[in-house]
């Protein structure tokens, strides 16, 4: 998969690479990717049609037609989290 980056990040690999850091951009790369993904290991991750669900309830909230959550919606959100997590489970995540 190809990908463009910005010159001052081109600039960089270059530089990392004829310094000897890494033996390669690919190299470096992909000990940035690491990077990333050990910085964001623990940041949960929300489906989008969760983050829409939520929006939507923020705006009804603001337009004043919220109500009172029950024990059936608590249920009902707990069990939505739990098959979000065993999803994720799934997927080795």
């Amino acid at each position: 998969m190809q990908h463009d980056l910005s010159p001052r990040s081109e600039q960089y690999l270059d530089k990392i690479v004829s310094g000897g850091l890494y033996p390669s951009k690919e190299a470096a790369l992909e000990a940035a990717v690491e990077a990333l993904r050990e910085k964001n290991e623990d940041t949960p991750y929300v489906p989008d049609e969760h983050m829409e669900a939520v929006e939507r309830a923020i705006e009804s909230a603001n337009a004043g037609k919220s109500t009172p959550m029950t024990a059936a919606d608590w249920a009902n959100l707990r069990q939505r989290a739990l098959d979000v997590a065993a999803r994720k489970a799934a997927r080795g995540g």
